[in-house]
């Protein structure tokens, strides 16, 4: 029996709710819904995914050695504002905010880390950072491949962010985690 292959994205464009959302079959592409509707990522390049590689490794490290939290990849986030639903490169849930776990991520994961592409920079640094600024995301990492930069907001209110980039950064959540741009190998 021979399985179709969808080469296109079944649902881009498509306007859903949460619960509709959860009732769609895997058509083998990545989604953002903002404003309910559905908007594809195109599989990542090499590049994207090493640096996600690179990320994911220097976190789950630093959590298991400090049993302090998760970190996961392409997650669905389930913003409690009972909005949007959000697929983040990397979320990082610490020990105490499990509860929010349940199949998915119900709630705001503690940081959230996208790594900038072609096709989904607007869409990071614009609607999907304030939706987690609005929804109270402690920290916001983004990772510049294009610019071999990384910088950390830090959400001030629910309003403003505090944005550093540098070379080597520290996270206020994560206690002596030292990020720095040597994770975009040469």
């Amino acid at each position: 029996m021979v399985t179709a292959i969808h080469h296109k994205p079944l649902y881009d464009g498509l306007r859903v709710t949460r619960e509709e959302y959860l009732d769609l079959k895997d058509d083998g592409f990545k989604y953002d819904m903002i404003d309910g509707v559905l908007h594809t990522s195109p599989s990542a390049f090499f590049e994207h995914n090493d640096i996600l590689s690179e990320m994911v490794s220097l976190l789950r490290v630093y959590l298991k050695i400090n049993q302090s939290g998760k970190a996961v990849v392409e997650t669905d986030v389930y913003l409690p504002d009972g909005g949007d639903v959000l697929r983040p490169d990397i979320s990082v849930i610490l020990q105490e905010n499990y509860k929010i776990i349940k199949g998915h991520i119900h709630g705001i994961p503690d940081i959230v880390i996208e790594i900038l592409s072609d096709s989904t920079r607007l869409r990071d640094l614009g609607v999907k950072a304030h939706r987690y600024l609005t929804n109270g995301i402690k920290e916001y990492w983004i990772c510049d491949p294009d610019e071999k930069t990384i910088s950390i907001w830090h959400n001030q209110d629910k309003k403003n962010w505090n944005k550093k980039t540098g070379d080597t950064l520290e996270s206020l959540l994560l206690p002596k985690f030292i990020l720095k741009n040597e994770i975009f190998h040469e």
